[in-house]
């Protein structure tokens, strides 16, 4: 199945931006008035099959500071990010860097970006007690963003489908969230847009983690060989870097990168280690990032005197994609608790990299 969200640039091109604006926010201000987050808790997740495509999941949300979203997640992999994350409401902000997602809701002023203040003043409804509504896109490896043109006409098929859905579901007699991980109540979309009659639809197996082919040069992997075995084991860890430009005027159409920056460190003495980092971007698919990160920490211990005897991490990703280098060379390779030489460089090179986590 296709993992994309099916925009129509050519149709989408056939109306103004602000047409799908104005139907979006006429849909948004229906779900608001409807209030289904009364009913509607965050395991009470419901989806949206359109043939031929992988499907969207709808998940209600109040955010820990207390405002009213909703989150559309495309793809399976996204329903039990969606359930963990917000069930548990977990501060996790890579989520949204490694799954394609639109977001709307109702958000304070000062919390907008620039363009969807003025579009807001434009198009939208009054505020409504301080808030108004935001539609945003989530590109894998990207800053979420004003919707454009196309994924604006997208957003507001799917803003329609939700409203339906919402007023179905608020006399179930047991909460959509009972049957999570198991079953998910789903509405059928043909090719011509044309709803059919939900169903309970059970859960495929979805991998844990992200698959990424990795490819390790022969001349690297000799070069750590033919290094003596050192005595120091290397801690390796990583910091998702966000970009939250706020409200400055938007320069492009394009959303800013977002991306892991990797921390590798060695003790060397008491007082003293080799500490060194690099960023890698998603670029639309996360797997670029995971693809290419043992090449990167293979070029890191290549230039290093010695090869560390043990890698010691706390990410369980990151533990699986580096256990067949322990049957390369010999490794051990260790899942922590803690990272202590990380935990005690990592504030002062952030700081001196600008970054405020």
């Amino acid at each position: 199945m296709k993992n994309e969200t099916q925009l129509d640039e050519k149709k989408a091109r056939s109306k103004p931006l602000a047409a799908h604006l104005r139907r979006l926010y006429e849909l948004e201000s229906r779900i608001h008035g409807l209030n289904p987050w009364k009913w509607l808790a965050p395991p009470d997740i419901f989806g949206i099959q359109r043939e031929g495509y992988e499907p969207l999941f709808v998940c209600f949300n109040k955010t820990m500071t207390g405002f009213d979203t909703v989150d559309i997640g495309l793809g399976w992999r996204s329903y039990p990010m969606l359930l963990h994350v917000h069930t548990h409401k977990i501060h996790y902000p890579a989520f949204y860097f490694e799954n394609r997602m639109f977001q709307f809701g109702r958000l304070d002023k000062d919390r907008l970006f620039q363009t969807e203040t003025e579009n807001h003043a434009k198009y939208g409804p009054p505020g409504h007690g301080g808030r108004v509504p935001f539609f945003r896109s989530h590109q894998v490896g990207f800053a979420p963003w004003p919707v454009n043109r196309a994924e604006a006409m997208f957003l507001a098929d799917v803003l329609y489908i939700v409203f339906g859905m919402a007023m179905r579901v608020e006399d179930f007699r047991e909460p959509l969230g009972s049957r999570a991980m198991e079953e998910v109540y789903m509405m059928p979309v043909d090719t011509e847009g044309k709803l059919g009659e939900p169903s309970w639809v059970p859960l495929p197996a979805i991998p844990n983690e992200i698959q990424a082919d990795v490819d390790l040069p022969g001349d690297l992997l000799k070069r750590v060989k033919d290094l003596p075995a050192g005595d120091q084991a290397m801690e390796i860890d990583h910091v998702f870097l966000p970009y939250f430009p706020g409200r400055r005027k938007l320069s492009s159409t394009l959303p800013p990168q977002t991306g892991y920056l990797f921390i590798l460190a060695t003790p060397r003495g008491e007082r003293r280690a080799d500490l060194v980092y690099f960023t890698l971007h998603a670029n639309h698919d996360v797997s670029n990032v995971w693809s290419k990160l043992p090449v990167h920490i293979l070029e890191v211990i290549a230039s290093q005197p010695a090869r560390p005897p043990e890698i010691k991490v706390t990410d369980s990703r990151l533990l699986a994609l580096l256990r067949p280098l322990t049957e390369m060379f010999p490794l051990k390779l260790t899942r922590a608790e803690k990272l202590p030489v990380i935990e005690s460089e990592c504030p002062e090179l952030l700081k001196k990299m600008g970054v405020n986590i």
